[in-house]
């Protein structure tokens, strides 16, 4: 079932329940309190028929035919009877059934004795009612008779019954209406759900994570379910859409590999070939092609490493942070760069501190560095300065520098920009560079100077 029809079967039954109840309560309130009504009226009318008979006598009684005021026509359900204190009846008015009222005597006693109303036979029409009897006293204390004043209790049972009908006609119409209530109130408060439903359908069904639910301005607990889901799809949409070029760059980059690797096993082959098939080779021949295996060996280990290197960086492992000075990383990465022969001019100024690994940091520096040693043929500038937030390290070439539309593109992995002027290399250098400033949280980028290329790297500062 539904819960829409849930929930308006919960409504219908509880409020079934509450006019269950509150008939029952009702009733009771009724049946109690009805036949008390009808003993005070009963009480009030013999009364009035006491007061009327102030100054009468008995056979003054017996002779009248309208007893003002408390005449009682056949048209209405009570009846007056008087009778002497032997039981002889003086007066009656009011009929039953087309048919004089006559009470018993013994039940006239009886009320008369008890003080309270009684219900009753009548023997001439043998319908059940109840009568109050009053003593007739004269001035002098002397009981002249007895009123008796009755009514039918079916006028009572009718009142009830009356009743009853009127409670479950009312009931009935509650019900229906607040059921219908209850369904309209329902799928209005349901709506947002049902958008969810028919969103997460239409989701299995193609497979769009861009689809959204309406907005809901509500503050409820389906206003913000209907927040929460639309982010977690956003979420959802960003996951696979990195899913989705993690898994392209991973193609890429296994397809890269595979071309990187197949030049120097190529040559490997070859030379190892060449000594197999030549036992008898020169010396220097089979020298020569030992140092081409071993140099190809040497290439492939680089490349191996560098791609474990980005491979660790995608896992976004944690760094061993601890206070660096960048003045020293670069001190020591231009120290190395001159017992390697490179032409480089250092200039640095105040010590700057930043949060990082501090072998990360200096090769780092140091593939800006060979990466200007491999493109260009001049000096070669280091430079370090600070800001008010970041520190920046600028390395620049004198040489070709790079076409403006692959200023971006250097830092892609097995990105080239001339595939001629340096073989050796895999194009993955400046790939890590970009992984190491990403890890610290700082930014790098490439730009055309003068005289060639220069790279700008800027870290946040230690506070």
């Amino acid at each position: 079932m539904r819960i829409r029809a849930r929930l308006a079967l919960y409504g219908a039954t509880v409020t079934a329940i509450a006019m269950l109840a509150f008939g029952i309560l009702l009733g009771v309130l009724v049946s109690q309190g009805a036949p008390n009504d009808q003993e005070q009226a009963l009480r009030d009318l013999a009364d009035q028929a006491v007061a009327a008979l102030n100054g009468l006598t008995a056979e003054s009684v017996a002779a009248t035919t309208t007893l003002a005021p408390v005449d009682i026509r056949a048209s209405t359900d009570s009846f007056i009877q008087i009778t002497d204190p032997e039981g002889t009846t003086l007066y009656a008015t009011g009929v039953l059934d087309d048919a004089p009222v006559r009470v018993p005597a013994a039940a006239v006693v009886e009320a008369t004795e008890t003080g309270a109303s009684t219900v009753v036979f009548t023997p001439a029409t043998d319908v059940q009612v109840r009568i109050h009897a009053t003593p007739w006293t004269a001035p002098d204390g002397e009981l002249l008779g007895i009123v008796i004043a009755g009514q039918p209790t079916a006028f009572v049972d009718e009142q009830i019954t009356g009743l009853q009908a009127v409670l479950w006609v009312t009931g009935i119409i509650t019900l229906l209406a607040a059921s219908i209530v209850a369904w309209l109130v329902s799928g209005r408060a349901l709506k947002p759900l049902q958008d969810l439903v028919e969103t997460t359908d239409g989701i299995g069904e193609t497979g769009d994570l861009s689809r959204r639910l309406p907005p809901n301005a509500s503050r409820d607990e389906v206003g913000r379910l209907t927040t929460s889901f639309n982010a977690m799809l956003a979420e959802l949409e960003t996951s696979q859409r990195r899913l989705a070029q993690s898994l392209e760059a991973q193609q890429r980059f296994v397809a890269d590999a595979s071309h990187e690797l197949r030049s120097p096993l190529t040559t490997i082959r070859n030379n190892a070939g060449f000594l197999v098939d030549r036992p008898d080779a020169a010396a220097a021949d089979r020298t020569e092609a030992l140092a081409d295996i071993t140099a190809e060996a040497e290439r492939m280990t680089r490349l191996v490493d560098d791609m474990l290197t980005l491979a660790l960086a995608d896992t976004d492992a944690p760094l061993a942070r601890a206070p660096v000075d960048l003045s020293a990383v670069v001190h020591d990465a231009t120290h190395r760069a001159g017992r390697h022969d490179l032409p480089v001019t250092l200039t640095a100024g105040n010590a700057a501190v930043v949060m990082g690994d501090r072998d990360e940091l200096e090769r780092l520096v140091w593939i800006l560095i060979d990466n200007a040693a491999k493109h260009g043929w001049g000096d070669i500038d280091v430079v370090l300065s600070t800001g008010d937030e970041t520190a920046t390290i600028e390395v620049s070439d004198e040489g070709p520098g790079i076409p403006h539309d692959q200023l971006t593109q250097v830092f892609d992995r097995f990105h080239r920009v001339d595939d001629s002027r340096s073989p050796a290399g895999a194009g993955l250098g400046l790939a890590i560079a970009r992984g190491i400033v990403d890890a610290h949280g700082g930014t790098i980028g490439a730009e055309n100077s003068g005289d060639g290329a220069t790279f700008r790297v800027q870290l946040p500062l230690a506070h």
